[in-house]
């Protein structure tokens, strides 16, 4: 690892560490993270993505990270989100779902049965048993240009058989997060939170609109929520999803 790289993995540890103390803070009190993050931490590890391989550091001395292993993959990973004790990695091409019940020794134990075309962006998020992700048709940060622009939902009750069970068209959405039984996608070419129905994941159905210019990604916890868009971090309480109340910005 370079000397650049272990400083930024160093400085992200202990920014964590610090944050999760303080319940007011961007972060929130469990440290959770926005769905377009290229690492994730879990216990005392860290995973962290390349091109085509999940990094794992041990975090047992927060100031020196320790590369103890790394899972080759194909190339395009992009995202990455701890759920239940389960790694799902978005990638230009697929979800990959990993095992970590030996956190230090993860493996990918299942791959979606169906290939994204070469493309952009894929954070995922996950509710029960089932897994939800944007990709997007427009050049951006992640990728290069997708064919199709879509909400994914996956089937993941099978983990070694991730199943696309729907796809809903978008303009350009980007990172997501969920309350309750309602999904939130940024969605950047409706300068809006896009609102929808997942109480039925087979079936879901939009329900609202929330205007935001250039939405980013999103964090939700409980009745809290950060919308970061292109200029500022927006906050937000959510006492249900048609109240919701601006509460501040703060400037990049």
């Amino acid at each position: 690892m370079t000397k650049r790289l272990l400083f930024l993995f160093t400085a992200t540890v202990l920014i964590l560490v610090a944050c999760s103390k303080d319940s007011d803070g961007l972060m929130t009190s469990n440290g959770k993270s926005g769905s377009i993050t290229r690492f994730a931490v879990h216990n005392d590890y860290m995973y962290a993505l390349d091109q085509n391989r999940v990094m794992v550091y041990s975090l047992s001395n927060p100031a020196h990270p320790n590369l103890v292993n790394q899972v080759q993959t194909e190339y395009g990973l992009e995202t990455i989100t701890v759920y239940n004790g389960t790694i799902y990695v978005g990638s230009t091409t697929a979800l990959y779902i990993l095992n970590i019940s030996n956190p230090s020794s993860p493996y990918v134990v299942g791959k979606s049965d169906r290939e994204i075309l070469q493309g952009g962006c894929d954070p995922v998020v996950v509710k029960g048993h089932y897994a939800f992700s944007t990709v997007k048709i427009i050049l951006n940060i992640c990728g290069e240009i997708s064919e199709v622009s879509q909400l994914l939902v996956y089937d993941v009750i099978d983990e070694t058989v991730p199943t696309l069970v729907g796809s809903y068209d978008m303009s350009i959405p980007n990172g997501l997060g969920y309350k309750d039984d309602y999904l939130f996608v940024c969605d950047e070419g409706s300068d809006a939170l896009e609102i929808f129905d997942i109480s039925n994941p087979l079936s879901v159905v939009h329900h609202s609109s929330f205007p935001l210019v250039d939405p980013v990604d999103i964090i939700v916890d409980g009745n809290k929520m950060i919308a970061s868009t292109k200029s500022d971090f927006n906050i937000f309480r959510i006492d249900h999803v048609d109240n919701i109340v601006p509460l501040g910005a703060i400037p990049f």
